[in-house]
C-alpha cells in the first residue's frame, strides 16, 4: 500500500482541485458565445437585445476566467515548471482580454473580436488541459527528487 502524500502536499492541492476544469468551462463559454451567437441572433430576434449579445458579456466573463486561470496555471507552474503551458495560457488570456476591450476602444470590429476570442479561448483551454495533465501525472518539480 502506498503511503499518503505529506499533509502539506495534500493541503496545497485541495483549494485548487477543479480550477483547470472550471477555467476550461469558462473558455468554452466564450467559444460557444462567439460561435453560436450569430445563429442565435438570426434565429431569435429577441436574443438581439439580450445580455449575451452585449459586447460587455466577454468583459464580465473575463472577471471569472482570468483570476481562475491565473490561479490554476500558477499552481501548475509551481508543480511542473512548464514554460510552454504558461506561455500558452498567457497568450490565450491576452487574446481574450484584447478582444473584449479592443472592440470597445475601436481597435477591432465584431469579426475581429470574434476571431481573437476564439483563438484565445482555444489556447487557454489547451493550456489548462496540459496543465491538468502535468499536475496529475507526476510532473512535480516543486520538491527535490529522491535518489
Amino acid at each position: 500500500m502506498k503511503p499518503p502524500p505529506p499533509l502539506s502536499a495534500a493541503a496545497e492541492e485541495t483549494p485548487i482541485r477543479g480550477l483547470d476544469g472550471l477555467a476550461m468551462l469558462l473558455s468554452a463559454l466564450c467559444l460557444v458565445h462567439c460561435l453560436a451567437l450569430p445563429v442565435l441572433v438570426a434565429a431569435l430576434p429577441l436574443a438581439a437585445s439580450s445580455l449575451v449579445t452585449d459586447e460587455r458579456f466577454h468583459q464580465w466573463l473575463l472577471l471569472a476566467a482570468v483570476p481562475t486561470s491565473l490561479i490554476a496555471l500558477g499552481w501548475g507552474w509551481r508543480r511542473h515548471r512548464s514554460s510552454p503551458v504558461a506561455a500558452l495560457g498567457l497568450a490565450g488570456m491576452a487574446f481574450m482580454v484584447f478582444a473584449a476591450f479592443g472592440i470597445q476602444f475601436g481597435l477591432l470590429d465584431a469579426e475581429g473580436e470574434r476571431l481573437l476570442t476564439i483563438i484565445g479561448a482555444v489556447l487557454l483551454a489547451l493550456a489548462h488541459l496540459r496543465n491538468y495533465q502535468l499536475r496529475h501525472h507526476g510532473h512535480d518539480h516543486s520538491r527535490p527528487h529522491a535518489h
